[in-house]
């Protein structure tokens, strides 16, 4: 396996901060027994084959809506891409869509965000695409809306910024250890993610595996979002690291049935036991988000670069030995 530069040293990794609720005790970022801080990942009893998404030529999206399916492997050979996401509101030549049951419209939004995110048929009606193949990655690219694509938004969607997002569904995993190799981007307002989402469509539960907000690039979130917490739905952790923004790093998450490990290129960073709603098939979502006024990064402002790029270099998934 390759090597990379590590963001973040032993000192660096204590320089943390916990996402806590109201009220609620300060998280600390190992809440396991056995493991520490910048504890290096075990590969020894991965299992092959593992799911490889490289990014040597543009995926070819499903041109279709996305309908509530039983999960498949993610080394399952009909495995193909989404562009957008699965959970979204109505939009035209979709009449009756159900959250739960129904299919995907062409663009989904999130109402606290500045963009929308297409899927593979809008971006074949409009003709444009936030998706790109640069150096062997893929690169999401989050700009201004095209007038091509204007016409073709929802009038109640967020129509100032056009992005990206990737899903996997129905094609999952569950447990095993989940890496993305990429660069986020800096800038206000900007907000990439890698994350876990059930194939059932249940929320929570949710793992986040990495989330930098574009004004701190040198901090990466790291968050387990579960209906089984004594307090509240979510227990996180910010750790500080080098400038993530500068190169290709690795994020990565080791889901057992007994525990979440979170790594930074291959150093733990984040522990806490795996809930009980955690335990079932999750699905691969990647996506570059611009924030609304009300959102955790907040709104771009004028130093903001557009078009701002969030690069994927590969995305990838091993089982282990030990929890089949």
């Amino acid at each position: 396996m390759m090597q990379h530069g590590l963001a973040l040293s032993r000192r660096a990794l204590i320089a943390g901060s916990a996402l806590t609720l109201v009220g609620a005790a300060p998280i600390a970022p190992i809440n396991t027994a056995g493991d520490q801080l910048g504890d290096p990942l075990d590969t020894s009893d991965f299992l092959e084959p593992n799911f490889t998404a490289g990014f040597k030529k543009l995926p070819d999206f499903a041109r279709r809506v996305v309908r509530p399916e039983p999960p498949r492997p993610l080394t399952d050979p009909a495995f193909e891409w989404v562009a957008g996401y699965i959970h979204a509101t109505r939009s035209p030549g979709v009449p009756d869509y159900v959250a739960r049951n129904g299919p995907i419209p062409a663009f989904s939004w999130l109402s606290s965000e500045l963009a929308i995110y297409p899927n593979g048929d809008a971006i074949a009606a409009g003709g444009y695409s936030p998706f790109s193949i640069a150096h062997d990655a893929l690169v999401i690219t989050a700009d201004h809306t095209p007038a091509a694509m204007r016409p073709l938004i929802p009038a109640a969607f967020a129509h100032d910024y056009i992005s990206g997002a990737i899903n996997s569904y129905p094609f999952s995993q569950t447990y095993g250890y989940f890496e993305l190799r990429g660069r986020p981007p800096k800038g206000q307002g900007l907000w990439p993610a890698f994350w876990l989402m059930p194939v059932d469509m249940s929320w929570p539960p949710e793992i986040d595996v990495m989330e930098v907000l574009g004004h701190e690039p040198n901090r990466i979130f790291t968050t387990v979002h579960s209906r089984k917490f004594a307090t509240g739905t979510q227990i996180g952790f910010g750790t500080r690291t080098a400038d993530l923004s500068a190169d290709d790093h690795l994020f990565g998450v080791d889901w057992g049935p007994e525990r979440m490990r979170f790594y930074v290129d291959r150093r733990l960073v984040f522990t806490q036991p795996t809930p009980e709603d955690c335990r079932k098939p999750f699905y691969i979502i990647a996506n570059l988000a611009v924030g609304g006024p009300t959102s955790w990064p907040r709104a771009p402002d004028q130093t903001t670069p557009f078009p701002a790029h969030f690069r994927i270099a590969s995305i990838q998934a091993w089982q282990r030995r030990r929890y089949q």
